[in-house]
């Protein structure tokens, strides 16, 4: 289960980095009401180096 949200997760961000670059607001839209919206967006505060060790975490603060 965890490797499925961790999953999901990284690919929300990369979408918000690499598919919407400059188009912020639609990424927003699209995914507010998914249930890892807000850990996505609190990983915004970490590196991209630092995410695959922060992402995890994240996600155990969130059970």
């Amino acid at each position: 289960m965890q490797n499925e949200l961790l999953k999901e997760a990284l690919k929300l961000r990369f979408e918000y980095y690499n598919v919407y670059a400059s188009k912020e607001e639609k990424w927003h839209k699209k995914y507010r009401d998914n249930k890892l919206y807000d850990l996505v967006v609190k990983s915004f505060e970490y590196d991209f180096k630092d995410i695959a060790i922060m992402m995890p975490k994240l996600i155990e603060q969130m059970k």
